[in-house]
C-alpha cells in the first residue's frame, strides 16, 4: 500500500463559512487525536505581546492556539500523536490548512479608513494615548492589499511545513516529496495559492531541493465547495435573512453600548461611531 499525503489550502466564505470552517481540524489521519494546548507565555514575559492580546481573535496566529510556539516557532508536541496500539502505523495524512496571515480585505480597509477619518477630524480628548494616536497613527492600509498574504503569512506556512514534517516524518519526507507521494491542492484565491507556494518552499528549503519543482492543483470545486453548492448559494449567500441573528447583535444594545463607549473615549458625537466601522 502506498503512503500518500495531501494538503488542501482554503479560505472562508463570509461570516457563515468562517464559523463553519473554524471547526475543521487542521489535519486528519487514520487515528483520532485529542489536541491539548497550554499557555506558558504571558504578556509579562514577552513585552511584544500587549496585555489585551488575550481578547484578540486568533484566526491569523498559530501562536495563539499553541502558545509554546512563541518561544520556539518550530516546536512540536509529539505526545498528542500516540497511536491506540503499537501495531498502528500511519498510511495516509490529509491536512486542511487555512491561508496564512493576510492583509484586511478591501471591505474592512474601507471601514478602518472611516474610523481613521473620524479620529483625525473629530477626536478632542486630552489623554496622552489619544494625542499619541493623533500624532503617530498613519492609515497605511489601502484597498489594493485586499486580503493578500503578508510576509508573516509566508512564514506561517513555511514554519507549519517544517513542524508537520517533524510530527509525521514517515509521511512527509524528502523521499516522499521527490517520489510524488505528496499532493498539494488549493483554491484559486491569491492568498491560498501563495500559502501553498509558501508551504512548498518550507519543505524545499528545509531539504535544500533546488533541482525539482512541485506542482499544485487549483480546485475550487473542492476547496471552495460552498460557491458551487446550490442550497448554500440560494439559502445563505443570496438570502438577506440568513444572517438575521448576526444583524440583531450588531444592531442590538450590546454593540450600541460598545460604540457609545468608543465615542465617549474619543469625545465625539455618538452618531459618528457606527456598526459600519467594525
Amino acid at each position: 500500500m502506498y503512503n500518500v499525503t495531501q494538503f488542501g489550502f482554503c479560505t472562508t466564505k463570509k461570516e457563515v463559512m468562517t464559523s463553519i470552517l473554524r471547526k475543521i481540524l487542521y489535519f486528519t489521519t487514520i487515528t483520532s487525536f485529542s489536541w491539548c494546548f497550554y499557555n506558558d507565555v504571558s504578556s509579562e514575559e514577552n513585552l511584544d505581546i500587549p496585555a489585551i492580546a488575550k481578547y484578540f481573535g486568533t484566526k491569523g496566529r498559530y501562536e495563539e492556539v499553541n502558545p509554546y510556539l512563541i518561544k520556539d516557532i518550530l516546536a512540536v508536541n509529539r505526545s498528542v500523536l500516540q497511536p491506540p496500539s503499537p501495531r498502528c502505523r500511519e498510511i495516509h495524512l490529509t491536512a486542511i490548512i487555512r491561508h496564512g496571515t493576510r492583509y484586511p480585505t478591501a471591505k474592512n480597509v474601507k471601514k478602518m479608513q472611516k474610523l481613521y477619518t473620524v479620529v483625525q477630524s473629530s477626536a478632542r480628548g486630552k489623554e496622552s494615548w489619544l494625542r499619541e494616536i493623533l500624532a503617530d497613527w498613519t492609515m497605511w492600509y489601502n484597498e489594493d492589499m485586499d486580503g493578500r498574504l503578508v510576509q508573516k503569512g509566508v512564514e506561517d506556512l513555511k514554519h507549519l511545513a517544517v513542524r508537520l514534517s517533524k510530527l509525521f516524518p514517515s509521511m512527509i519526507s524528502v523521499e516522499k516529496l521527490r517520489g510524488g507521494f505528496i499532493r498539494f491542492i488549493t483554491s484559486s484565491k491569491h492568498r491560498c495559492v501563495n500559502s501553498t507556494l509558501s508551504f512548498k518552499a518550507g519543505l524545499t528549503e528545509m531539504w535544500a531541493i533546488r533541482d525539482m519543482e512541485f506542482e499544485h492543483a487549483v480546485n475550487d470545486a473542492l476547496m471552495r465547495f460552498f460557491d458551487q453548492c446550490t442550497k448554500f448559494v440560494n439559502e445563505v449567500d443570496n438570502n438577506p435573512s440568513a444572517l438575521t441573528e448576526l444583524d440583531k447583535f450588531t444592531q442590538g444594545p450590546e454593540m450600541k453600548r460598545v460604540q457609545e463607549k468608543i465615542a465617549d473615549r474619543l469625545e465625539v458625537p455618538y452618531d459618528l461611531i457606527t456598526d459600519g466601522q467594525f
